[in-house]
């Protein structure tokens, strides 16, 4: 009987998303079913946020007053809130986060394959700001409480579901499982859609027209191949995501995962922007640009989250490839940390909770 519980996830998530995502082969079809789970799953993350971050402020703390003077009181706390910021840190961080709203499969595959008319975009302008306000109301009350309960033993992204746990609420703890289950999960699975499309569009079609023609005609229905690849490219996205979960260990925090993919995304843009504003720019170029862009983010980010759990020597990191010092794949983050690091690196990555 199988036992691991996030094989069984990655299973459940893969199962759902072929029965609501890959029903039909029209890639251009709307998934009504996948975007009304969307939907519910971002209620039902804002009610959850919403309910567990008065508890934290009023029932483990006598109101806002208390907890700032908490905050003041603790130096550790106080030195977060009112110690000078990583302006560059910040920027880059800003940065990524905005080439990922606009170049990620799941974003782009929500803003314009599953987009109904110009109304819903009429909606969205003022709908989307509102829920992100609201969403990220109570985030410094439940940093700072983490920070004041659990100092730094506890991970600043499950700050929301340790603190209702660790005061014996298991009401509050339930509505911020349920929230983070269900925020965690939708994300997934419309991200596995849109990688299973272009998958199929971009990749295997390619390549099956690429064969003699006699060889598509014996396939007698094109379509469901492809709806097979889709499906299958979907149980194969979740299972690689699973294996690097297992393979990366401690290191596959929620934060940490997040950046890393971020800044991978991050490869796109400048062959996306370039392409809208540069017309002397060609194809072999931005292929060039993003193929040496993602060799630098596999040696020097993704390389060493498997040294971190063991796969890979951590004599590679500390010394570089054939004891060569200068390679070493965090030398330029060493190098930035020698250079601008005042004693505030690190302070904004403590109040960072995530639902």
């Amino acid at each position: 009987m199988i036992s691991d519980i996030a094989l069984l996830v990655a299973l459940g998530m893969a199962v759902f998303a072929v029965l609501f995502g890959a029903r039909h082969i029209d890639a251009t079809e709307h998934q009504e079913g996948l975007m009304l789970a969307v939907a519910a799953e971002s209620i039902v993350k804002l009610v959850a946020f919403l309910s567990v971050g008065p508890y934290v402020i009023y029932g483990l703390f006598d109101g806002p007053g208390e907890l700032l003077r908490a905050a003041r009181a603790t130096p550790r706390v106080a030195d977060v809130f009112t110690g000078p910021p990583d302006r560059n840190g910040w920027l880059v961080m800003t940065s990524l986060a905005i080439f990922a709203a606009i170049l990620l499969p799941r974003q782009f595959h929500v803003m314009v394959t599953e987009n109904n008319d110009e109304g819903e975009l009429k909606l969205a302008r003022w709908m989307f700001p509102v829920y992100m306000v609201l969403i990220n109301l109570f985030v410094v009350p439940i940093a700072a409480a983490g920070l004041l309960r659990f100092g730094g033993a506890v991970d600043a992204d499950i700050f929301v579901l340790a603190l209702p746990m660790t005061a014996d609420q298991p009401i509050f703890t339930m509505l911020a499982f349920i929230g983070g289950l269900s925020a965690a999960t939708a994300m997934v699975i419309v991200a596995c859609v849109a990688l299973a499309i272009m998958i199929s569009n971009d990749l295997v079609i390619p390549l099956v027209l690429r064969r003699r023609p006699g060889d598509t005609d014996e396939m007698h229905d094109m379509g469901r191949f492809l709806l097979y690849v889709r499906r299958a490219a979907i149980f194969a996205t979740l299972l690689l995501a699973y294996a690097y979960y297992r393979a990366a260990g401690d290191s596959a925090a929620l934060a940490s995962i997040g950046l890393l993919s971020f800044t991978a995304i991050a490869q796109f843009a400048p062959a996306f922007f370039g392409g809208l504003f540069w017309r002397r720019g060609t194809a072999r170029g931005a292929i060039a640009g993003m193929v040496s862009g993602f060799a630098v983010w596999c040696y020097t980010l993704l390389l060493p989250t498997f040294a971190d759990s063991g796969l890979l020597s951590s004599t590679w990191l500390s010394d570089g490839p054939f004891g060569l010092m200068f390679l070493r794949p965090q030398v330029f983050s060493e190098f930035r940390a020698t250079r601008s690091c005042t004693g505030s690196c690190g302070r904004w990555r403590s109040i960072s909770p995530s639902i």
